[in-house]
Formats: structure tokens, sequence, C-alpha cells
């Protein structure tokens, strides 16, 4: 009929075709990106949390990104990892220590440890692969984790493991970072990473 044959198959257009793929473009986007959208919305109303901070460790990154502590606060971090494949681990501190590379300084660790010195209890450890106490002043509730030496303060959980972390907050008050420097700093690298503000005690 009029030159065009019909064969009961849908016939796309170019212009329904550009629309498709651009609405498949911005699910994803948003599929990928919107967690980090999200929790950027949520870092503009944080108020400072005293009692029990859930962190959940993914493939390659941290829920929360930001959290909120007042010096003096009694705080305990329950440690999670959520993810089925990867060892994550969660160390806390400020500065970092670099290593050239052919794409740039590639950080390894921090320069100062957030728990030198601070006294915290370590409970309900499962699926820890290892624990660096460094300068922290442990004491041990329940089953002791796998004790190493080297680095700073940092917890590796196995996949599906968990760890609590009581403690309260010391008088370091300003902007920390938290990270996960396992295979090769390549965690840190691809944005496993957070954000802890510590307040003056009121």
């Amino acid at each position: 009929m009029n030159g065009v044959e019909t064969t009961g198959k849908t016939q796309w257009s170019k212009g329904l075709l550009i629309t498709v793929l651009a609405v498949v473009f911005v699910v994803g986007s948003l599929v990928l990106f919107g967690r980090y959208w999200m929790a950027g919305l949520m870092d503009q109303s944080q108020k400072a949390a005293a009692g029990k901070v859930h962190v959940f460790q993914f493939d390659y990154y941290y829920e929360p990104r930001h959290i909120t502590w007042r010096v003096g606060d009694r705080v305990t971090i329950a440690l999670r990892n959520m993810s089925d494949t990867h060892w994550h681990e969660m160390v806390i501190g400020q500065g970092h220590v670099n290593v050239p590379s052919a794409f740039g300084p590639i950080a390894t660790d921090f320069t100062r440890d957030f728990w030198d010195g601070v006294p915290v209890t370590i409970s309900d450890a499962r699926h820890v692969d290892n624990l660096v106490l460094n300068k922290a002043v442990a004491t041990f509730v329940g089953p002791k984790p796998n004790v190493v030496t080297g680095g700073d303060f940092s917890p590796t959980l196995q996949p599906g493991g968990s760890i609590n972390l009581t403690f309260t907050v010391p008088n370091k008050p300003g902007e920390w970072e938290y990270g996960c420097f396992v295979q090769q700093y390549m965690h840190y690298m691809a944005g496993m990473q957070g954000r802890i503000t510590i307040l003056p005690a009121q």
C-alpha cells in the first residue's frame, strides 16, 4: 500500500530510537550515580550522631559517605561488609601517604591515625580477616579477631563480616577521612572513601 510493505513488525523511526536510548542512558546514570547524589543530599542535613552508627561497605563505596560526631559523645561504629566477593577495611585518618605512579600520586595510607591513643571496645567480631590495632587501646568482648601489626588501626572484614567499635569521641575536632586501601589501594582509588566531621564539645 502506497509503496510501504507491512509485515507485522514494528518499524522504529530514528527519532523514537534516539528517545529510547536517551531514556536508557538517564535511567542507567541514575542507577550508577544516584547513590552518590542521594548521599550528597543527606550530607546537607546531617547532625552529630551519637549512639550506634551503621557503616556499610559495598563494592566500592561506603554508606554513609559522611558522618558527624561531637567530641565526648559515646559512639559505636557497627561496621558491616555487604560484599559477596571482596574483603574491605576501614581506616580513619588525616593527610595522605602518597607513592608516585605513571598516573600521578596514589594515596596508600593516612599520615595521622585517628585511633592513636583512643580506648576502643571491640565486640561482635564475625568473619574478620585481620585487625591492625596500631596505637589504639583495645578491649575485647567476645571472640578476639586475628590481630596483626603494621599500618594504621583497621579492621579488614571478609565478605559478610562485621565488627562493632565502641569509643568516646576523642578531643580531635576537625575533618577526618575514612577509606579502604586493600588490593594495592585500588578500592580507595575507585571511590571507597568517606568523611567524618568532628565538632568541638558543647
